[in-house]
């Protein structure tokens, strides 16, 4: 039985013409060169093909010259201007991209796209299980089969449907093959197609459903009761006729099926497209290329050359024989740490099993590991020895996801001064869109392979023989120890040699007669093999990402922010913070006692007992009970989200208690029920976990608890931040919180003279702002001319449009837009900034930060108005947003090495947005408070100054 297939056919000029008008005129390339359209065109065929999976794809193009239908009327698409230039120069790029795609591109002189589409769907029956088409009109609809189907645009490029027979009938009301006889009644206003005048969609139908077509119209003309309309059909008989030949698609082209049925997506050269999205640079949409090259099969990546990983690996396959390479675990003693002293490269690798039970794992990436546990690491011979070894500045410790590692040197009381390579962190950098990775996404996509797939070479062979660790290192011994390098020249013969590529852990029990140690680590080997694989797979993952970290231009990022942040955040985590059990169980008090209140309000304003929880009950009370104007609809009924309600806040005294309900509510079950539940036994303290690469734009984020979520401008959430206290033998907790960091990072980037003098001069920028663009002198300016210019200064920054400023305010939509236009008319330098950030984004796809971190913006590339819309916003709010955290995260690296030499007791204790806090005694304060100015304050210079407001206090309610 033949296998069946699947062909995708292109109505190439539609789809091209859409594009062009749907993607602005900024999508060029850095020289210039307008590529709107081919990128919509490109964007539209790769995601049909990613849910499609065709064998094959075929871009029809019109004839560029008159067709047949001309002839038969000369006015056919006379109304339709000549295609633009702009667009005109983008065909024969459309017609390259689809040629690196292995795309047949087809024109015939004569005839049109349309055509050249009905003949290949004609004859494709033998050759094609499916038939998709691909066009916005409407007449290609009449090629819809039971083997053929249509995707079509309802708006732009991205809202498609796709028809079958059913959808055509449901949709037009005839089946696919009448489209061509209602059409010819009713006319197509986009082709010029004439019709019968005076007959619409309605009438056309009526007629299409009782006689079937155009001929059996004119045949059974006297069975049109209707004299009025049989007259205007009678009169119209040679439009409709010619209307219908124009509509009607010529499916006898002379084409060659074989040749297309030839050409397969599967067989396309990814390098070759490669090649030309660079030329074009369509860097957003080389991801969806490799998408769907995986799903082809096809290699997106260059071919394993001679001495790379990938050969290595098929090499020591073959020369294996199947044998399985050892990693030998020896029990060895404190001394042999001194084994690794003289290398300048180690790795690291921490695994906690529990409360009780942690593993340290310290090795040189080629042969021997050193593996200790809870007790070994209590041992001061052993905790000596590891602080001699990370004493060293000029040491670099490699590991993956290093904060653990870092957090057990804190819990066990070792030093800790070398350098850190986090190969996770290196990663994310590098793919800025995720926010974690695990370790065999890193190592399959830089090597090609994984725990999984080199598992089957190694076993655990466990052993209490004392061989020479220095032997293992390739120490002191006439034959080397096996580095990654002699993988390639390895024999069964010498396999079984001490020499070979063997990994040894080595366990100091503190008594050679006891065998609990290495009972203990063997247990620990076998059930952790992976992680022993992943270090030996670190060493060619590193070199990897160094050079792409170097390429991209972020080795400043990682060297001076984002690699000693490793250990800063981990410190921050072990030490935790204090929090006051008294106080959250007296406030956990009040808030039940104010929930209960708020709760029998709510029931005698609604007078009704309901679940105030629940969406369904309350807005039934709120729109049907009490007759409130519904604002908002969803799938599910009426919305009563914050915004709907806030939107009806005067039109009933209830709409204020509920949301005061479902803000103490919230907190309550967030914050006081959960933060006594995470305070640690041991120490008493609530210790956070920090992602250092939490968000999209590089900042903090946090969990158990989120602590950047407590409300800061709401009383309430000042309560809860009252909670938070300095721990035993510390007096006051100080904040150290950015001012307006983001507007002068603003100030800073667009060069605005104005802008920048406003910050410079000491003036309050929201005051000196609603002075400039609302005309009144500085000391006149009110509370509400400052709201209002708050609002603008930070809308401004996230791009927010009028329609947002007008929700903001309350105004209206014109009002908004005046306010915008006044603001750019006083700070011309910020417009034409974030003009630049946008077309910038547009062209590269990306957008950076200060310090060159970078954020690819999809959205751009979207068919979608509005996902364009918001990647514009996005384009604009990262690089300021970005730069903040790459400012503040610099400056906490800096905070807590001057904090370190100046052997200040004190303890930076949380870490929340632009905000850092610490815990210090009364003593210490102002040289806490001067070390954290400076560090702030002067971490970069800008065209603004930074400035830090400092707040101190018993607790975080400052």
């Amino acid at each position: 039985m033949t296998e069946k297939r699947k062909v995708l056919l292109v109505d190439s000029n539609n789809i091209a013409y859409r594009a062009f008008y749907a993607l602005p005129p900024t999508i060029a390339t850095s020289t210039g060169t307008m590529t709107n359209a081919v990128y919509g065109f490109t964007a539209m065929i790769l995601k049909i093909i990613g849910e499609q999976k065709p064998d094959a794809v075929v871009c029809a193009f019109d004839s560029r010259g008159p067709t047949f239908r001309h002839e038969l009327f000369e006015e056919y698409k006379a109304q339709r201007k000549k295609m633009p230039a702009e667009l005109s120069g983008q065909m024969q790029l459309i017609r390259e991209v689809m040629t690196a795609l292995n795309i047949s591109t087809i024109e015939i002189p004569g005839f049109e796209a349309d055509d050249i589409i009905a003949t290949i769907s004609g004859k494709t029956a033998s050759l094609f299980y499916d038939t998709i088409i691909l066009s916005g009109d409407k007449d290609i609809l009449q090629l819809v089969s039971e083997n053929v189907k249509v995707i079509s645009m309802k708006k732009g490029i991205s809202d498609t449907v796709l028809y079958d027979i059913r959808g055509v009938v449901e949709k037009f009301g005839v089946e696919p093959p009448q489209i061509k006889d209602l059409l010819a009644l009713m006319g197509d206003a986009s082709d010029n197609i004439p019709g019968v005048q005076g007959i619409g969609p309605k009438t056309a139908l009526e007629l299409i459903s009782q006689f079937g077509n155009v001929e059996s119209i004119y045949k059974n003309i006297d069975k049109i009761k209707n004299e009025k309309l049989k007259n205007l059909l009678s009169s119209k008989e040679e439009s409709a006729r010619k209307s219908k030949s124009l509509t009607e698609l010529n499916d006898g082209l002379e084409i060659d099926i074989e040749m297309i049925a030839g050409l397969k997506i599967k067989d396309f050269d990814y390098k070759k497209v490669e090649d030309v999205f660079d030329s074009l640079e369509f860097n957003t949409l080389k991801k969806r290329v490799k998408d769907i090259a995986s799903i082809y099969g096809i290699k997106s990546g260059p071919a394993a050359e001679p001495g790379s990983f990938h050969s290595d690996i098929q090499e020591k396959i073959i020369k294996n024989n199947g044998d399985k390479e050892i990693i030998k675990i020896i029990e060895g003693s404190a001394a042999q740490l001194g084994v690794l002293s003289e290398r300048s490269d180690l790795y690291l690798s921490a695994v906690t099993s529990g409360p009780a039970q942690d593993y340290l794992i310290i090795g040189d990436g080629e042969a021997s590991y050193f593996v200790f546990d809870s007790n070994s690491l209590l041992m001061p011979e052993i905790k000596t020895g590891i602080s001699i070894l990370t004493a060293k500045t000029s040491l670099q410790l490699t590991g993956f996801d290093l904060k653990q590692a870092c957090k057990l040197f804190k819990k066990y009381e070792i030093g800790l001064n070398a350098g850190l390579i986090d190969l996770k962190i290196m990663y994310l950098l590098l793919n800025p869109s995720k926010t974690d990775a695990a370790f065999e996404e890193v190592s399959e996509s830089l090597t090609g392979e994984n725990t999984d797939s080199v598992s089957g070479l190694y076993e655990i062979n466990i052993t209490d023989s004392p061989d020479s660790i220095s032997n293992a290192c390739g120490e002191s011994t006439g034959k080397p120890g096996a580095s990654r390098g002699d993988v390639k020249n390895m024999t069964p013969e010498n396999r079984q040699e001490p020499h070979s590529n063997q990994m040894f852990f080595s366990f100091d029990a503190g008594k050679q007669e006891e065998k609990s140690g290495i009972s203990g680590i063997k247990d620990f080997a076998e059930n952790n093999k992976n992680l022993f694989i992943q270090m030996t797979l670190m060493p060619l993952i590193k070199p990897a990402l160094q050079e792409k970290i170097k390429r991209e231009g972020l080795d400043r990022l990682y060297n001076e922010i984002e690699g000693p942040l490793v250990k800063v955040l981990a410190e921050i985590e072990f030490k935790g913070v204090c929090i006051d059990p008294v106080y959250i169980k007296e406030l956990i008090g009040q808030y039940d006692r104010d929930i209960s209140s708020l709760t029998n309000d709510i029931f005698s304003l609604c007078d009704a007992k309901f679940n105030i929880n629940s969406t369904k009950q309350l807005a039934d009370v709120l729109y049907k009970k009490l007759n409130l104007s519904a604002t908002k609809k969803t799938k599910t009924g009426y919305s009563t989200d914050a915004a709907t309600l806030y939107s009806i806040y005067d039109a009933h005294p209830v709409i204020e208690k509920i949301l005061d309900y479902r803000e103490k509510v919230k907190l309550k079950n967030t914050y006081l029920d959960v933060l006594p539940t995470l305070v640690d036994p041991v120490d008493g303290r609530v210790h956070t976990t920090y992602n250092q690469l939490g968000t999209t734009t590089g900042r903090i984020s946090s969990n158990n608890p989120n602590l950047q979520n407590i409300p800061v401008r709401t009383d309430l959430g000042r309560q809860i931040r009252k909670a938070f206290i300095p721990g035993t033998g510390y007096d006051i907790l100080l904040s150290a919180d950015y001012s307006q960091i983001e507007l002068r990072i603003l100030a800073h980037f667009s060069g605005d003279s104005d802008l920048i003098d406003a910050f410079n001069s000491g003036h309050d920028i929201h005051t000196r702002t609603a002075a400039e663009i609302f005309g009144v002198s500085y000391k006149d300016v009110d509370e509400n001319l400052r709201r209002k210019a708050k609002a603008i200064n930070f809308g401004i920054i996230y791009g927010m449009t009028e329609f947002g400023l007008k929700s903001r305010l309350s105004i209206t939509e014109e009002e908004a837009r005046e306010y915008i236009r006044l603001y750019f008319t006083r700070y011309p330098g910020v417009k034409k900034y974030l003009n630049h950030l946008i077309e910038s984004a547009y062209r590269t796809g990306f957008t950076t930060t200060l310090f060159g971190r970078k954020r690819y913006i999809k959205e751009l590339a979207s068919t979608n108005a509005n996902l364009r819309s918001l990647g514009e916003r996005l384009a604009v709010n990262t690089p300021i947003q970005g730069s903040a955290a790459d400012i503040m995260k610099l400056a906490t690296v800096l905070l807590d090495k001057k904090l370190r030499l100046t052997g200040t007791d004190s303890n930076i204790i949380l870490h929340v947005h632009d905000e850092i806090v610490l815990e210090l005694k009364n003593e210490d304060a102002d040289k806490v408070r001067a070390i954290v100015l400076d560090s702030m304050e002067n971490c970069i210079t800008l065209k603004v100054a930074l400035k830090v407001d400092l707040k101190a206090g018993k607790n975080w309610y400052i």
